[in-house]
């Protein structure tokens, strides 16, 4: 065995012996977590491994304050977004990883996170007392089955046995099973999907489908002028964005090929994007995973009417209030087009890696071209013409299934939730 296998025998023996090591915590704890008393109206919640104040959550959160039914909200993150958090009234700033999260993970009754449980608190034992609340991520366009999610069996080989290990923890870890929103297009398809991705979470008796929380922000108001223009005054600051323009918001998914992915601020066709939005009165907003940013070295890139958002501003970006900020949409697979298509807005998509994408990235669970939200330009020539083209053109250019995705998004997602996991009545 050379030094190169012998280091990383090591590396897989010690993951090993820590994982063996939580579980035994877990068991002990389980009755530390057994005795404390549970407040019924305290709820953790989070977002983003710590990393933002947003999304389901964030909005189910507002909608419970809303109620004033005296609810205890506490919200999980990193230092930076601490600000955001107590600008919000009634929510309390919980720094991640501190001493009192571990309180609070012990005496609270509810928490909702839009990740796994684990990304934003560190786990411990809650014996059935912690009850999960999940709107998972969101509509489900990506491919979710394209990952190994064979039944972990008790084997030293590969990584069998560390996978069985953490379903095992996981499983003391969630006793008491999530309550879960199902989205509207997941709503037949996450009963087949979910039980493959997170089988110790998931059961069809323990979800419902109710809609999103997020959907639900932009349908109630996408008439507010009010707030909608107080949101572009907050962004046009932050980003140095135009106020007195139209706003088109390109927001693509993330690849496993981060080289790969599209910029505009490399598109050999710049001068006919900027004539096209020029003709328009529009400026285009141009919004990265941040390690596509990071890969392409285009941080704070700006040319003319084309703005890419920098990493820096990330955190203090809310997608939901962006979205609700802008006039047109253009995306690839990214489930933000549902969110957007709620509204009646035009949707763009630039499907440019769509067989490889399909193929050999992620895959999609659905073809593009039967669900739709808008034209599908899979070339920069056709993005250029399709960008052209006026908002009406753009709304009638759907898929034959394009209303598959929205049709169980009604803006009652939150009331819908909250009285089935009877947290109001």
């Amino acid at each position: 065995m050379d030094s190169g296998q012998k280091q990383g025998s090591i590396k897989y023996l010690g993951h090993g012996v820590r994982a063996v090591m939580q579980i035994l915590a877990l068991v002990v704890g389980r009755w530390v977590a057994f005795l404390m008393p549970r407040d019924p109206k305290k709820i953790l919640f989070g977002a983003w491994w710590g990393q933002q104040f947003s999304d389901n959550p964030k909005y189910f959160l507002k909608y419970l304050l809303d109620l004033n039914q005296g609810f205890k909200c506490y919200w999980v993150g990193n230092e930076e977004i601490r600000s955001q958090v107590e600008a919000c009234p009634g929510v309390r700033f919980v720094r991640k990883g501190s001493i009192m999260v571990r309180w609070h993970i012990l005496t609270a009754k509810w928490a909702c996170f839009n990740l796994g449980f684990d990304c934003d608190i560190t786990p411990l034992p809650t014996y059935g007392k912690l009850q999960l609340l999940s709107f998972w991520h969101g509509t489900a366009f990506k491919g979710a089955l394209r990952r190994d999610y064979v039944l972990p069996q008790f084997s030293m080989r590969g990584l069998g046995f560390l996978r069985a290990v953490k379903v095992l923890r996981d499983k003391l870890l969630f006793e008491a099973r999530t309550l879960m929103a199902r989205t509207s297009l997941s709503s037949k398809r996450m009963v087949e999907i979910m039980p493959c991705e997170v089988p110790w979470l998931f059961s069809r008796e323990l979800s419902i489908s109710s809609g999103t929380p997020k959907i639900d922000f932009l349908i109630n108001n996408q008439e507010n002028k009010d707030l909608i223009c107080a949101l572009r005054k907050k962004y046009a600051k932050m980003l140095d964005l135009p106020i007195d323009k139209k706003w088109y918001l390109y927001m693509p998914t993330w690849r496993n090929g981060l080289e790969l992915s599209y910029s505009f601020s490399r598109s050999p066709m710049l001068s006919g994007f900027q004539e096209a939005l020029k003709s328009q009165n529009a400026v285009l907003v141009e919004k990265q995973h941040p390690q596509v940013i990071s890969a392409l070295n285009i941080e704070s890139w700006h040319q003319d009417n084309i703005y890419v958002v920098p990493n820096a501003a990330m955190p203090m970006i809310d997608t939901q209030e962006l979205l609700l900020c802008s006039n047109r949409l253009v995306s690839d697979y990214s489930s933000c087009l549902f969110d957007f298509e709620c509204m009646g807005r035009p949707v763009i998509h630039y499907a440019y890696d769509y067989e490889e994408f399909k193929k050999n990235d992620r895959g999609v669970e659905y073809e593009l071209y039967d669900i739709a939200a808008g034209p599908v330009a899979r070339t920069e020539a056709e993005l250029l013409s399709v960008l052209k083209m006026r908002d009406e053109e753009i709304i009638n250019a759907k898929g034959g299934h394009w209303l598959m995705p929205i049709d169980g998004e009604r803006g009652k997602a939150c009331e819908t939730f909250a009285r089935w996991v009877g947290l109001v009545k």
